[in-house]
Order: structure tokens, then sequence, then C-alpha cells
């Protein structure tokens, strides 16, 4: 499920990357032209969580979800795999997250690029759990088998007979009338304790499901990015400029396509400051920070950056996801920190500089063949 060829070769194609090699090492007076690619990889899921979801009498789908909101989105983006399992309209649902007073099940927690393959995997296997208990009510009171009802437009109904069915606020007022497993009375062992205690905390309040993700997993789940710019570098005075920037993104099937975008561009930024700004030093004696605010550890303004950034995506379904989502955090931030490093050493005729962040004394220093002011192990101390 690692589509790192299909970025590079699509962020080639919509970089113009050729053309753009050609115009390495041109020069306008102090000014150079430097091009750079940058890769970054990053473990990007987990599995072995719980998922839960409630229908209500009122006919709502209550989405229970442990993530947060880091300004990705994701509690929203991954709850969407239970809405679609269930054929919900997305009106309909309600995201319940941010407090453990709203009976939360035992969740992943967000971060490390983890977010979207672990959590859509939970909240598919409990919406696959309140289909299972959608069909068995419907097969009780209409008679038949439960395989023998589907589920659209928020009813289940007989596959050979459309006219029997019921809708899915019927069904959940059926389930606390039935109590046990329809209602969460009865959970499974296999829950995790602070799943179970939800569970039990919602119980009697309308059709539950609730599952822990056993689906397959092998290996490790990759997290991917691409980056490409193009620079232009004065050295004379040890600055840049970025001129043009794409980012690719391999994290499966995008569940948040403007979500995605400014991911992309985000981390983008964050790598710029990691690459070129953000120096952290320490006192040599006794290792305390000598720089302790962002006035003196700069991380990038929007002066800093191009006017436009381009964001793309393989968009291609990872195999052990539900829905063939992935993860896409750290990656981003790591393929544009080395594509600007490697713009910048083709800037200077292939310079290698062997660490971060490059400042502009640095840049001078390479630029006019001096050494450097400082010493291997000194990259961090004043």
């Amino acid at each position: 499920s690692a589509y790192m060829k299909e970025a590079l070769a699509k962020g080639g194609r919509a970089f113009n990357w050729q053309a753009k090699k050609r115009r390495s090492g041109q020069r306008n007076g102090s000014k150079v032209i430097g091009v750079g690619v940058g890769q970054a990889f990053h473990p990007a899921g987990g599995s072995g969580f719980d998922g839960l979801v409630r229908i209500t009498p009122d006919g709502k789908l209550h989405i229970h979800t442990g993530v947060g909101n880091l300004g990705t989105f994701s509690h929203s983006a991954t709850s969407r795999a239970a809405a679609e399992v269930l054929k919900y309209n997305w009106d309909n649902c309600i995201i319940e997250r941010g407090d453990s007073r709203r009976h939360l099940p035992w969740n992943l927690l967000q971060a490390g690029s983890n977010t979207s393959f672990t959590m859509t995997r939970t909240n598919y296997v409990a919406a696959m759990d309140a289909k299972r208990k959608l069909q068995e009510i419907a097969a009780r009171d209409l008679g038949g088998k439960a395989d023998d009802y589907d589920i659209a437009d928020e009813k289940v109904y007989n596959k050979r007979d459309r006219s029997r069915s019921m809708t899915y606020a019927q069904a959940a007022a059926r389930a606390i009338e039935l109590g046990g497993e329809y209602a969460g009375h009865e959970v499974p062992e296999d829950l995790n304790k602070m799943t179970k205690n939800s569970v039990a905390g919602l119980a009697g309040s309308g059709l539950i499901g609730v599952a822990k993700d056993n689906m397959e997993r092998n290996g490790t789940v990759p997290a991917l990015a691409a980056g490409f710019i193009e620079i232009e570098l004065d050295v004379e005075t040890g600055k840049y400029k970025i001129l043009d920037y794409l980012g690719v993104a391999d994290c499966g099937t995008v569940l948040h396509p403007k979500g995605l975008e400014t991911q992309i561009k985000g981390g983008a930024i964050m790598g710029f400051g990691l690459a070129t700004m953000e120096r952290y030093s320490y006192d040599p004696q006794i290792g305390i920070p000598a720089n302790t605010a962002l006035y003196q550890c700069k991380p990038p303004s929007y002066l800093d950056m191009p006017v436009e950034m381009k964001t793309d995506a393989v968009d291609k379904a990872d195999p052990q996801n539900p829905v063939g989502s992935r993860g896409i955090g750290e990656p981003l931030q790591g393929c544009a920190a080395s594509a600007l490093l490697c713009a910048i050493s083709d800037a200077l005729g292939g310079h290698y500089f062997n660490r971060t962040p490059v400042t502009p004394d640095q840049i001078l220093n390479a630029a006019s063949g001096r050494p450097q002011s400082h010493k291997p192990m000194q990259v961090n101390m004043v």
C-alpha cells in the first residue's frame, strides 16, 4: 500500500519538473535558481481500538469518537465511515466528541499520523454492528431472516418486498424494547473497560452499535509524501525566496479534500521553518535552552512563504482500511524540509550541509568557500 513512486510521478508532471530542472543554476546577478525534491515517511495506522455508534428513536445517528479538534476536521472526516456504512444523510448525524461525559469509546490518541486509518476502522466496525442489529430487528418484526433485509434511505427493508420495511427511528425504539445487546445492556467481552462504561451510560437510549476493531492488519501502515520546490537564492545575503512549491500526499483515499489541502500547505510551512529558521540553542556548560521564546527561535510567517502553494494526492485506496484511508501528518513537514534543503544545495552547486537549520551565515560561508564557524558537535550551542 505504499505508492511513493506514483506520488513522485504525479508530482513531477504537475510541477513540470523537467522544465524546472533545466532552470537549475541560472543566475540573475547574485541570485541563483535551485530546485529540489524531498520525500518523507511516517507510520500511519493502528488497530485494536473500539467503535461506538447509537441510533436514537428520533432517527438520528450519534457517532461517539475520541478524536479531538486539532484543526484537521478529522473528528468528522473519520466519522463519515459510519455514516457511509449505514447510508445515513449526513445532516442526520451527530458527532459526540470532546468530553468523556458524552460516553466516548476507547480510541487511539490523535497523534503520529494515525488518526485517519485507525478511526475510520473503529467507526466502520461499530456501524457494521449496528447494521447487523437493524437487520435482525427487522427479521424479528417483519418475518424472514436477517439476510433477507438491506438498508437504504434510513430504512431497513426486505430485499424482495420493499413494502416490508421499518425506519431507523422505529428500529431504535424497538431496540429499547428488546433490550439486551440491541440497547447496550449486553456488550462484547473484548471491549476496553472505558468503552464498556460508556455503553453502560447509554444503555436503553437507542440501538447501540459497538465493536472492537479486530480486522486484519499486516506490517507497518505507511504515510508518504513528496515535495517539489524551486527557489531563488541570493549568494550575497544568504537569503532565499520560494518561487514554487507542490506537495503530494500518499494517504490512501482522501477523506476531506479541503482539509488535506490545508494540511499539506501547513505541513510545508512547518517544514520550511525546520529546514532554515528554527534553531535551538543550548548552553554548553549546563545544557539549558538559550532561546526560550518564538522571537528567539522564529517560525515562518506569511511574509516568509510563497503567495501560492500547490497540492495534490495519489488518492489510491489502502487495502487494509475499509474506506481506503491512511494518515498524512508528519511526512508533509519532512518532505518540504528536505526539498528546500536540496534546492539550497542545488543552487550552491551541490554543497552538503549535513545539518539543520541551514541559516544565511552558513549559506554565505558555503558560497564564498569559507569554513563554517561551528564544529560538527557545536551546531546547537552558543
